[in-house]
């Protein structure tokens, strides 16, 4: 069993005009009730949860656990219950939510990705890696990237679920200053001459993109809301 706390990653889509953001509102009562259960369950260490960038309905909620049992014994509760009765008023109706679980570690030291202080975390999701990928250029990777102009931290972890059926996957999220420093790298020698490192011990990655984290709530009562709105216009 892994020592690893387990990230329950929730796939969301609630249209833009929804504001889940702003609690005064009706939506952001009901989102603020979700959240709500899902801290009060065992276990419970952190949640954080935002939109993506490339298309602003697209929310993902991550909730993180001691243990994997405690995620999947908390879908078996009337609890669960409640959270899918809350939920179901705020998604698109013919969307079809769904959840992964991972073991995401942090890597760098004062991690600002995943809801701790960076304005964006851009992520991805590598597929049918193996020990090259986990022993040799993933570490690889987050010593080099952490030097990047722009670079807020690195966070990754094994997926357990299949993805797209491709088995021993890994997600990553890395937050960034800005979305223009992220593009800008790609296209600078530095990344050029290393990038090679990111296609060892995998076979592609799946799901780029970059998530705008909102809102996280840290167990022991400990709550971080951001209150800055994004609007879609300042993401384009």
């Amino acid at each position: 069993m892994s020592t690893i706390p387990t990230t329950q990653i929730n796939y969301l889509e609630i249209n833009q005009d929804v504001k889940i953001e702003d609690q005064n509102t009706d939506p952001g009562r009901l989102w603020k009730k979700a959240l709500d259960l899902l801290e009060a369950y065992d276990g419970f260490r952190r949640l954080y949860w935002g939109r993506s960038l490339e298309d602003w309905s697209k929310v993902q909620l991550h909730v993180v656990r001691d243990h994997l049992s405690q995620h999947q014994d908390f879908q078996k509760t009337s609890q669960y219950e409640q959270l899918q009765s809350i939920l179901r008023k705020l998604i698109v109706p013919s969307s079809v939510p769904f959840t992964r679980h991972a073991f995401i570690e942090e890597f760098t030291p004062n991690n600002q990705a995943l809801g701790r202080g960076a304005p964006f975390s851009g992520t991805a999701i590598y597929v049918d890696t193996d020990e090259a990928w986990h022993i040799g250029a993933w570490p690889l990777w987050t010593h080099i990237v952490r030097h990047v102009d722009g670079c807020l931290g690195v966070t990754g972890g094994r997926v357990v679920e299949s993805v797209d059926g491709h088995h021993n996957c890994y997600v990553v999220y890395v937050g960034w200053e800005s979305i223009e420093k992220h593009d800008a790298y790609h296209h600078t020698r530095h990344f050029a001459n290393r990038r090679v490192v990111l296609a060892l011990g995998n076979k592609g990655w799946k799901e780029y993109g970059h998530v705008k984290f909102q809102g996280a709530r840290e167990a022991k009562g400990k709550v971080q809301e951001q209150t800055t709105q994004i609007s879609k216009e300042s993401k384009l």
